[in-house]
């Protein structure tokens, strides 16, 4: 039987007993689209604007044109950044050598190439065969590309699925989120070599209450592994940079938006999840402003799961 039959067969079942949610996964191939034009399939397939990754700044797709190029080098030759100023970004041909008498490595620079971040342009310093490619990985990098794909359709899952395995790689979509993913699905082929696949899972015997007690199982693990990590910074005594307890907040926002769309999808109770995830809030919120908590702000936050854009995605992608 081909997934098209055991879709229709799924779908048969929904309509005879209700549509529970959706199981969603993916495979992504090459991606590589103009900002302008992905929010045009975007408009055309009725999904919302705030998910899609933000345009590649220029100074952004220089460093993962100069990243990409760095991992094609072999031998004793490394490039390396030298400066990342407001006005630049200086990156250098490096040949290591070892001193074995001294146990030491020498460096020495044999090529430069710059960008400009005011006019926008790479200036090669000292031609060297690794900085000849750097102009048409500016080009591709300078496009949304498949990592910043990947990170949008995480950024969906994460904030609005259950993941099945613990791996990840299969998501369930509760019913409120059917037209976004939709509107996901009918995007992601149009804009690269990507395949979707989506599963109706109908409300049939204990269906619900096997996902819901995955469901809190899963939640339950995610707040723990947080609670252990803000231990671990008490255990080893350092003191936690403000911007980090910041994005902590935020994850505890996230997870009670998740928790609230779970467990209203899938009818269990989560108050224990809420228990704690409002005594981890108040410790991360005590360390932030001290015994004075901030009321600007609640503890307790109505679901939000699409109100702001995906960050921008600048780590090593590949070419």
């Amino acid at each position: 039987m081909n997934f098209a039959k055991v879709q229709s067969s799924f779908e048969a079942a929904v309509k005879q007993a209700g549509l529970l949610g959706t199981l969603f996964w993916w495979d992504l191939g090459n991606n590589r689209v103009d900002h302008e034009r992905l929010v045009e399939r975007a408009d055309a397939a009725a999904l919302d604007r705030s998910l899609l990754p933000p345009a590649i700044k220029p100074a952004t797709g220089f460093r993962r044109a100069w990243r990409a190029a760095a991992r094609r080098i072999g031998d004793d030759l490394l490039l390396r950044e030298i400066a990342d100023t407001p006005d630049q970004i200086v990156v250098g041909v490096v040949r290591e050598q070892p001193d074995v008498l001294n146990l030491d490595l020498r460096y020495q620079v044999l090529a430069r190439a710059t960008f400009d971040k005011k006019a926008d342009a790479i200036t090669i310093l000292e031609q060297h065969p690794i900085l000849d490619g750097l102009g048409a990985l500016f080009e591709h990098f300078s496009a949304v590309t498949t990592e910043d794909v990947r990170a949008m359709v995480l950024a969906f899952v994460r904030r609005s699925g259950l993941s099945i395995r613990h791996a990840g790689g299969v998501y369930f979509i509760p019913p409120a989120l059917s037209e976004t993913l939709r509107a996901l699905g009918d995007l992601l082929p149009q804009i690269g070599q990507n395949t979707v696949w989506t599963l109706p899972v109908a409300d049939l015997g204990d269906a619900s209450v096997t996902l819901g007690a995955l469901a809190r199982d899963t939640l339950d693990a995610e707040i723990t592994a947080v609670e252990a990590e803000l231990a671990a910074f008490d255990a080893r005594d350092v003191k936690t940079r403000d911007s980090t307890l910041q994005r902590r907040l935020k994850t505890f926002e996230e997870l009670r938006g998740r928790t609230n769309l779970m467990a209203g999808a899938l009818s269990f109770r989560a108050d224990a999840l809420h228990e704690k995830l409002v005594a981890l809030e108040g410790e991360v919120q005590r360390r932030l402003f001290g015994d004075q908590p901030d009321l600007s702000r609640p503890l307790v936050a109505a679901s939000d799961h699409g109100d702001e854009p995906v960050g921008p995605f600048d780590a090593d992608v590949g070419f």
